[in-house]
């Protein structure tokens, strides 16, 4: 496991290097208890080289663009730095994805405002008001992206804006913000977040009025839960996703890809209740502007298999949706990835422990690809679960492009994030000889939950042959 001591002296903090060399008790030995809590909120010995503010900010810049990845210390640096602004800064706005955001991460979370000041000056937080008042009189006020007008008049000094590629109407609210950051001498914003395809996030990053920063979620290694580690690194580490969540990289787009990122963000979930699916969808569908879905259709759970053919690997994925549900109609959701590789034993007691886990209504399996087989590696295991084959008569190509344009209305959702998978989906083209197991599996799990509505063949009849 990556530990402090593997980076290199000169991207460390004061705090990292005086804790490695010995020196941190030294210092701490004739402190006063004063000086003891001033020494643990002075941010500028604690904060790493890349979370310090570049020079020329409100000068030659006016936007201070950090990106970093998971884990990095985004919004501490948010917090620090809206700390250090109100001792000049009267009016201050905070903008994230949604009320909730600003609230739960930008002003109460672990690393938000109210954590980074000393007891003497904590701020006074009103949520009725959507305010913060500071020990000195300053004031912060709290905006929602999904209310850009409400940015529309308000003037401030600086501003803080916290994940922007998570906002619907981003590029709205920002627009409003920046036509109001005119108090002062020399306004500027800092925006923090994860880099992700969004054309008007990437536009900005180009101005020349702006500067990008960029950390790694392996520059914060020493701060964070081994769990967290883990868990992160495990599932992104390797994958094309993982340069954007772990290295905060720009992920451009592979040409003829069915898939993009920005597609697949575009109508993600960040919470999936499934005692409750319709009601975290309309949460979604909501949040978005859209209304509500009024339906009291169960939701049935499948897994779908595609056995290792020309790889290695077994596409396991679980989906949902409305019981007889129908393409073009209805949303489905992607639940997991459990896809794995090993002999058949393995794989099969792989579905089988996924199916009860989500309590799957059935488990589909592709028939083209030894059906039989399949199913009677998962019987082996389990021989009561309802295994059901499905024959593709179409192409690799022609399965995936429908699936693909139910993605881009917006009807495809994926809860929380599916790296491995999500990877594959975005770099395979119908060119390609080869088709991941993964997508595969995904496709056969959408084309069976949502089935294509049938099509009648008109006929038209001559007056002598109608009956009255």
């Amino acid at each position: 496991m990556s530990t402090i001591t593997q980076r290199p002296w000169s991207e460390m903090s004061d705090a990292e290097r005086a804790i490695i060399s010995g020196e941190i008790d030294e210092i701490r030995r004739d402190l006063t208890p004063e000086a003891e809590e001033f020494l643990s909120y002075y941010w500028d010995f604690w904060r790493r080289p890349n979370q310090g503010r570049p020079d020329g900010m409100g000068d030659q810049y006016r936007i201070w663009m950090l990106l970093a990845g998971r884990g990095f210390g985004k919004s501490r640096v948010g917090a620090e730095e809206t700390r250090k602004q109100i001792e000049t800064c009267r009016r201050v706005a905070l903008i994230g994805p949604t009320a909730a955001d600003v609230r739960d991460v930008m002003v109460e979370g672990e690393s938000g405002l109210l954590s980074v000041f000393p007891p003497s000056q904590r701020p006074d937080y009103e949520p009725s008001k959507r305010r913060v008042t500071f020990h000195n009189g300053a004031t912060a006020t709290l905006f929602s992206a999904e209310e850009p007008d409400r940015l529309r008049g308000p003037q401030h000094e600086w501003a803080w804006i916290d994940e922007p590629a998570s906002m619907p109407r981003g590029d709205d609210a920002l627009s409003n913000l920046l036509l109001g950051l005119r108090l002062g001498d020399r306004p500027w914003a800092l925006i923090t977040g994860t880099p992700k395809r969004v054309g008007w996030l990437r536009t900005l990053s180009e101005r020349t009025d702006t500067i990008v920063t960029r950390g790694s979620t392996y520059d914060n290694l020493a701060n964070l839960a081994r769990g967290f580690i883990d868990d992160i690194i495990g599932r992104y580490e390797g994958t094309r996703l993982g340069r954007q969540e772990l290295h905060a990289e720009w992920l451009d787009d592979v040409e003829g890809a069915l898939w993009t990122m920005a597609l697949i963000d575009r109508a993600r979930l960040q919470t999936w209740d499934p005692a409750k699916p319709w009601g975290s969808l309309n949460t979604w569908l909501t949040a978005g502007g859209q209304s509500a879905i009024l339906d009291r259709r169960a939701w049935r759970i499948i897994v779908a298999v595609d056995p290792p053919g020309e790889t290695a690997e077994c596409g396991i994925v679980v989906a949902t949706a409305p019981t007889q549900g129908q393409s073009g109609r209805d949303h489905a959701v992607v639940l997991e990835d459990a896809s794995t590789v090993g002999r058949p034993e393995e794989w099969g007691a792989r579905v089988a422990e996924t199916a009860r886990r989500w309590s799957a209504e059935r488990v589909v399996v592709e028939g083209n690809q030894g059906g039989d087989m399949v199913r009677a590696t998962i019987h082996a295991v389990d021989p009561d679960l309802r295994v059901e084959k499905i024959t593709a008569r179409v192409s690799k190509s022609a399965r995936a492009e429908p699936v693909s344009a139910l993605y881009e209305r917006g009807l495809i959702h994926h809860a929380g994030f599916h790296p491995l998978l999500e990877s594959q989906m975005t770099t395979w083209v119908p060119t390609d000889s080869k088709s991941p197991d993964r997508m595969d599996a995904l496709v056969h799990a959408i084309s069976s939950l949502l089935q294509e509505t049938p099509r009648v063949r008109a006929t038209v009849r001559s007056p002598s042959q109608r009956r009255i």
